[in-house]
């Protein structure tokens, strides 16, 4: 009778602790779809704010010379999305939805005229949006040939996309060059090759300008 009794408790221990082993392994197989889940979602985020930025720097090497104020350093007039500096907060990462979508420029969308002309495909609900602040303006006085070529402006292109939950946000920061002057052509938008195409006009300048293109990076969020 007692070994009847031993071998049920025994088989009852045992019960308990395959039962055991299975809870937690089914816990664990929950915990990593959820880990790989918001993996998924924080890396669509990051490549939408990138699509994003990359979009508000085309836009900006599109803009034609006349818009932005010859050699103006200060208070200048600038083309139509490109703020001046120190007029974005400084926690811009922390800002919510509305305030993007009241000051920033949706992916896609010219700002000048508020149309679409090339549709972005993103994997999200909610649309990637870009804005721009002019960081500092360096005017130059060259000699024949680059004459016509007025000087840098630097700028601070922020992006910001989301995933697939209300938590995957994310927020980057890209510091670009962008020479003005009657000798630059401007790029096209929406563009059809990436910003070195219009940097590449530069090369063949001589002596060659100092500063074109993406000089720095940042993931703010």
């Amino acid at each position: 009778m007692k070994m009847r009794g031993m071998a049920l408790i025994t088989g009852l221990l045992l019960l308990a602790a395959i039962s055991l082993l299975a809870l937690v392994g089914a816990a664990g197989m929950i915990l990593q779809r959820h880990m790989a889940s918001n993996f998924k979602h924080n890396s669509t985020a990051l490549q939408n704010a990138d699509l994003a930025s990359s979009e508000g720097q085309a836009w900006l090497f599109s803009r034609p010379n006349f818009e932005r104020e010859s050699n103006c350093e200060a208070d200048c007039l600038l083309p139509i999305a490109i703020h001046p500096t120190s007029d974005i907060p400084l926690d811009i990462e922390h800002q919510s939805l509305a305030w993007w979508q009241l000051h920033a420029v949706e992916a896609g969308t010219d700002p000048a005229t508020g149309l679409a002309p090339s549709p972005i495909q993103f994997d999200s609900s909610e649309a990637p949006l870009w804005i721009i602040e002019e960081l500092h303006f360096q005017p130059m006085e060259l000699a024949a040939p680059l004459e016509s070529v007025q000087g840098v402006g630097y700028y601070r292109i922020f992006g910001r996309g989301s995933g697939g939950n209300a938590h995957s946000v994310a927020v980057t920061e890209s510091i670009v060059a962008r020479p003005w002057g009657e000798g630059i052509v401007p790029g096209e938008y929406p563009q059809t090759e990436n910003g070195a195409h219009f940097c590449r006009q530069l090369d063949e300048m001589t002596p060659p300008l100092p500063d074109c293109g993406s000089m720095a990076w940042r993931q703010r969020r």
